[in-house]
């Protein structure tokens, strides 16, 4: 086990804890203890009256676990009281809405809705972007012409979406909130969005974050950098939680991955860490930051 994980038990009585990992953390609980009692799953299927394949979804995560199922898998597995009370409080937990439950499809699609409810629970949120400065990091006139671009013209869901926008930054950056460390393209510098001055403020904005705010490591990889690169963003969230293994989050227009799998999470792993090492970091990026800021001056 990973140093400094924070168990089960503890993660119960934090706060700022996210329903969406607690639920991720009975699924692989109840995996566990199917596992040490010897249960197969098509026996366990049997017995909590769903097919095989809903067993897997329940034990990934994919499907929650309802108080019926829970009972009779904890009853299937032998469980002494000490689990069963560990179990049930989870379930309690985990079903307990978002944050995020007010806002409507339309702003937070299914394919989101679990890395929005995941990322403020990461230990590390790393990033790799190639298009523009992250959601988290952005300015509100940077994310505004984004967001109404990307909105096409609707003016009610841009402002929705802005909402959404901003509360995921109040999450993430809330005290003993995750490292933000990303690592942006030269070009997310000068590709604009919005005027020159939304720009000059994004930039500004990049810079304070980035030599003042501890949960922020702002890196930039070279133009001319001799670095091979992934074909485009991808998000790693890095977790120190009882049952929770590190993600990785790709988008494109037609939705979102996940990818959980230890071969493909170390293989992104491997990437992100190439970039860093490649990546000009410390004193030089206040200097390229202000370099930036300085292009979209002189504005008539």
């Amino acid at each position: 086990m990973r140093s400094n994980v924070t168990s089960i038990e503890q993660y119960l009585e934090d706060v700022d804890q996210s329903p969406t990992a607690l639920g991720l953390m009975l699924a692989k609980r109840l995996k566990e203890l199917r596992e040490e009692a010897g249960v197969s799953s098509s026996f366990a299927a049997k017995a909590i009256g769903v097919s095989a394949s809903q067993v897997s979804r329940l034990e990934s995560g994919k499907r929650r676990w309802n108080e019926e199922d829970l009972v009779a898998a904890l009853r299937t597995y032998g469980v002494g009281s000490k689990e069963d009370h560990l179990a049930r409080r989870l379930l309690r937990a985990s079903a307990k809405p978002e944050w995020t439950a007010s806002f409507r499809p339309d702003v937070l699609p299914e394919w989101f809705e679990l890395f929005v409810g995941l990322e403020s629970a990461a230990r590390q949120i790393r990033l790799f972007e190639t298009r523009a400065v992250p959601g988290l990091l952005q300015c509100d006139s940077y994310a505004q012409a984004i967001v109404e671009g990307d909105a096409m013209g609707a003016a009610s869901l841009a402002r929705r979406r802005l909402r959404l926008r901003k509360a995921r930054q109040e999450q993430v950056f809330r005290r003993n909130g995750p490292l933000v460390w990303v690592v942006l393209e030269e070009g997310v510098l000068y590709r604009q969005f919005g005027d020159r001055h939304v720009m000059r403020e994004q930039m500004l904005h990049l810079k304070h974050l980035a030599e003042s705010d501890p949960q922020v490591k702002v890196q930039i990889l070279p133009t001319n950098a001799g670095v091979s690169r992934p074909s485009g963003s991808f998000t790693y969230l890095r977790f120190n939680l009882e049952g929770i293994s590190d993600k990785v989050y790709t988008e494109s227009p037609a939705g979102a991955t996940y990818y959980d799998d230890a071969d493909a999470v170390e293989r992104h792993k491997k990437t992100i860490d190439r970039l860093v090492s490649s990546a000009l970091d410390g004193e030089e990026i206040p200097a390229l930051l202000g370099k930036a800021v300085q292009s979209f001056e002189n504005i008539s």
